[in-house]
Parts: structure tokens; sequence; C-alpha cells
């Protein structure tokens, strides 16, 4: 099993993040050893990240096949861009590779650097600043979905960093239809911000499927991703409901009895 090693930031020292995947199951898993139609027997979503084609050759071959064989089955295909440049080591880089898997995904999700060192797209944003000019990431999604006409819709996170310990979180949301931005939280002394993207993801996927439009599913996996920020570890261990709470506008933090 693959693992990796956080010696977790604070304020103005940052989180630095240590791979250790050589050799793991996913790492030389190939194509044509999973039994896709048993896999996806009675699925509807498959998600991907980019982490796994970063991983190795052999892996990035697999993540291609599995989206391919996803969407000849019909199940909507989610990807987390994850740009991790530790870990394209094997040869291609980013670009070469997940340009291709993105022609099979219905729903992108990333920030502004996956978008910029996976698919070659640029924006003028600059994520170093503290502050981001949410103007800028209409232009950055609409480039996305003009180069993928097969999306349905591109998710972008928008992290303000001013320190380790304290960010501004918020998110975006092109579906070619409309630009949808959430609120933004400002999240102060952070316990583990590691798994919020993850979180993201994860909340964003339920609200599609659960809530009643695209503004909703996006408060929602802005608010799930926002209490991760407070959980240690790589898990958001929250309930929907919880989750809800903060979406509507519960976040006083007082105890719960």
């Amino acid at each position: 099993m693959g693992i990796y090693y956080l010696e977790a930031g604070a304020n103005q020292r940052p989180s630095w993040v240590v791979y250790d995947r050589a050799g793991s199951a996913i790492a030389i898993a190939r194509p044509g050893q999973i039994d896709w139609p048993a896999a996806f027997d009675g699925g509807q979503w498959f998600h991907i990240t980019g982490i796994t084609p970063a991983i190795s050759e052999s892996a990035a071959m697999l993540a291609l096949e599995s989206v391919r064989q996803a969407r000849a089955r019909g199940l909507t295909v989610s990807c987390d861009l994850n740009y991790r440049k530790n870990l394209w080591k094997w040869g291609k880089c980013a670009k070469e590779v997940m340009r291709e898997l993105m022609g099979h995904v219905n729903l992108a999700i990333a920030n502004e650097e996956d978008v910029q060192m996976t698919l070659g797209i640029q924006s003028g944003a600059d994520v170093h600043s503290g502050y981001l000019d949410r103007g800028q990431y209409r232009g950055l999604t609409e480039a996305v979905l003009t180069e993928f006409p097969q999306l349905d819709a591109i998710a972008v996170t928008l992290r303000e960093s001013k320190s380790a310990s304290h960010n501004g979180w918020s998110a975006c949301l092109h579906n070619g239809r409309e630009f949808l931005t959430s609120r933004c939280y400002e999240i102060t002394d952070i316990v583990d911000r590691v798994g919020s993207g993850d979180s993201f993801a994860g909340g964003l996927i339920y609200g599609l499927q659960k809530l009643p439009d695209h503004a909703a599913a996006l408060e929602f996996a802005v608010a799930a991703s926002c209490l991760k920020h407070s959980i240690s570890g790589d898990y958001c261990m929250v309930r929907a409901e919880e989750v809800q709470a903060l979406a509507q506008g519960d976040g006083s933090g007082r105890v719960q009895r």
C-alpha cells in the first residue's frame, strides 16, 4: 500500500509531503487486470484523481482505461486534476497524460495550479498573493469548457493563503450556462488542511446527486471542505447535517449538547 508522510506547517512555515508510492499495488497495476463489467456493476458514478496517473506509466495507462470503460458503460465520470509535482517522475509530463484523460470526463474539479500544470491552460490569477480575483476564474473555466466540450461542468477551489494557519476558502463552478461562486469562509487556526480538496470533491459529488441545483451543491461542497480544516487526518469525519448547518449560516462553533 502506498503511503505518504506529512510534516504539518503552521503560520508562515508550510506543510511538507513526502510520498512513498513505488512498488505499491496501484503503481504496478496494468490495463487488462481489472474486470470492469464486475467492477462497475450497479455503479452510477466513477471518480478518479490526477494522483493515480502520476504514480507510474502503468498506472497512467490503467487510469485511461478506467475512464474509457466507465463512459462506455454510461457512468458519470469525475476527475480531480490534483497536480503533484513530486510524483510526475516516470517519463511523461502531466499535460501529456491528463489532457487525453480529460476527454472522457463529465465533471472536472481543480484549483488554478492544477488547470495550468495538467491542462496547460493559463489564468492571470496569482495564487501566492493571498488574494484571488474571482473574475479571473470565469475566463479560466470558460477556456476549459471550450477545449473540452464534453464536460458538463468544472469546479475550481479558491484558496487565499494568508499563512499556513489562515486561509480564505471558497469555490466557483461553471456549467456552460452560468458561472456560480460560493460564499467565502475565513478559516483561522487551521488544524489540518490536507484532505480538504478531497472533501470538496466528495461534497460536490454528493450535492450534485442529492441537492436541487448546482448552486446548492457548490455551497455544500465548500462547507464540507471548510469543516475539514478543523479535523486532523485525511478524512472529513462530519455528518451531512453538520455540513448543511454551516452552508445555511450556522458557523458559530457553539458546543452541541
